[in-house]
């Protein structure tokens, strides 16, 4: 239920209009997209990442709204954030 509410407050931010489309969504086939090859794959931090920058991004910096999307506390972020450097 989470990523579902995640989805929807992506969409929103991004939203270009006042009504919600399919393309506010970002939809992704698994299918077209070909996972990194061997351990790379499951890098966990390389997905953590990757993650918090991309809503960081999503979010123009606003930490607190950032960390609501990502279900962690603004302190978890920041200290992501300083691990990560980003």
């Amino acid at each position: 239920m989470r990523e579902l509410e995640h989805a929807v407050e992506r969409a929103v931010i991004l939203a270009s209009g006042p009504m919600l489309a399919a393309r506010d969504f970002h939809l992704q086939s698994r299918l077209t997209h070909e996972p990194p090859d061997g351990k790379e794959r499951y890098n966990l931090e390389r997905i953590e990442r990757e993650s918090i920058d991309e809503v960081l991004r999503l979010c123009n910096g606003n930490i607190t709204l950032a960390a609501e999307m990502l279900g962690i506390t603004r302190t978890s972020l920041y200290r992501r954030i300083e691990k990560y450097k980003l």
